[in-house]
């Protein structure tokens, strides 16, 4: 059946491949099977009509141009995703209110974005008021880049403070990269859009599961048990989340075209899996981010 789905969905005399390698990750290929390179798939994206199809109730927009770039928390690819029980996310919700275009696609990597740029197809323009990033969450949540972080179960022994169970010196290390990363987008930014304004977020506190693959295997692989360790290891969850948004906020105190929407505890285990908000979940970031783009008072 998935691979039905896939063959049915077509973007512009394009189709979907999945990665079978990594979660949540979609291919995007031409006529000829071959694949786009990110310019492209942010250009056949922007040029889908997907904002329009997705909230047809709504029929003025507000003269705010915004666009978007970065991970699975700005698109899923709902076309396919929605088949798996995946929602749409608070940039899906946005486009019903907002003039907006996007490059985000899911399985972005930090490097990636960071070495391609794919949002300067949007960005350079100059003509947008918002430009909406999420990035990173791979490099500090994801699967593999958690096991790296996490120590062995056995190794702490009695500590309740969750940076014990953590390799510090590579944690730091990423953390570093990230905010590198980020302080250059908000110079490009800065330089080729000096009145767009950059919108970063670090996420809300996800929930591992057992069977997880961001969360859950790499702490069941460091012998952590779910049950008896359930309030270390969200502990452990917050802490790198708080790191997150700590980097965040030096970046933002940095440059005047930077500003962090901190949707922590937003989505309150309203979750399609361990890491994407549900639709009623997605629907409240997308509120919060609209009182930050319409001026209004945080709520």
């Amino acid at each position: 059946m998935y691979a039905d789905i896939l063959e049915a969905t077509v973007l512009n005399n394009t189709r979907y491949e999945k990665d079978p390698n990594r979660c949540l990750a979609y291919h995007v290929l031409d006529d000829n099977r071959v694949p786009l390179t990110q310019e492209q798939v942010a250009v056949e994206w922007s040029a889908s009509g997907k904002g329009e199809d997705a909230h047809p109730i709504r029929i003025r927009r507000s003269p705010i141009r915004i666009c978007a770039s970065g991970d699975s928390w700005i698109n899923v690819v709902i076309e396919v995703s929605r088949y798996l029980g995946y929602n749409k996310t608070f940039f899906d919700i946005l486009e019903c209110y907002y003039q907006t275009a996007s490059s985000a696609w899911p399985g972005y990597t930090f490097d990636d974005l960071i070495e391609q740029k794919p949002f300067r197809v949007h960005v350079d323009t100059g003509v947008y008021d918002y430009f909406v990033f999420s990035g990173g969450g791979n490099e500090l949540l994801g699967g593999c880049a958690l096991s790296r972080l996490l120590k062995d179960r056995s190794a702490v022994l009695g500590s309740d403070r969750p940076e014990d169970y953590l390799h510090m010196d590579r944690l730091e290390a990423v953390l570093e990269k990230l905010k590198k990363g980020y302080v250059e987008i908000a110079e490009h930014v800065l330089k080729q859009a000096p009145r767009t304004q950059l919108l970063v977020q670090g996420y809300d506190y996800p929930v591992a599961q057992s069977d997880g693959p961001w969360f859950g295997r790499p702490f069941a692989k460091r012998n952590f048990r779910f049950e008896a360790d359930k309030e270390l290891i969200n502990a452990i969850l917050t802490y790198l989340v708080d790191r997150f948004y700590g980097f965040l906020h030096d970046v933002d105190s940095q440059f005047p075209n930077v500003t962090v929407v901190d949707i922590r505890n937003m989505v309150r285990g309203r979750w399609t899996d361990e890491f994407h908000p549900e639709v009623e979940a997605s629907k409240d970031i997308a509120g919060y981010y609209r009182n930050v783009i319409d001026g209004y008072h945080f709520v």
